[in-house]
């Protein structure tokens, strides 16, 4: 039986690949262990890009702003996914992803009520990803 957190990580990356081909991405998986999850050629420019998949978590913690979402840059080591390894880091949020440049941080930050500006939303749903 698979674990939790394995199941948990495999469900992220299918709902980043769904969001991924809604916006019009090209998407393969490596068949070798690598540092990114997914490749993705991109929409228009043709350009592959490497992504890292990671489920997003929501602090309620730091006063009545609304709260946060984190989005972890780790590895499992503690070491920190960067350029050139992984060209976006990829939050899953229930049926929702967000687009991050990975710049080498250990984490990122967006405010709840500021999200859907400060990183690319992409949705599962074909209709929501030609509007966003």
């Amino acid at each position: 039986m698979a674990s939790e957190t394995g199941t948990i990580g495999t469900h992220a990356e299918l709902i980043a690949m769904t969001a991924l081909l809604a916006a019009g991405y090209e998407v393969a998986e490596p068949v070798a262990a690598e540092s990114y999850d997914l490749v993705a050629k991109e929409p228009g420019t043709g350009e592959w890009r490497t992504f890292q998949v990671k489920t997003l978590r929501y602090r309620d913690d730091k006063g009545g702003d609304g709260g946060y979402y984190v989005l972890n840059g780790t590895r499992n080591n503690g070491v920190a996914y960067g350029p050139p390894d992984v060209d976006f880091m990829v939050g899953v949020a229930g049926d929702v992803c967000y687009l991050v440049p990975c710049t080498g941080q250990s984490e990122y930050w967006a405010a709840a009520g500021v999200i859907d500006e400060k990183w690319r939303k992409l949705t599962v749903n074909m209709n929501e990803a030609e509007a966003v």
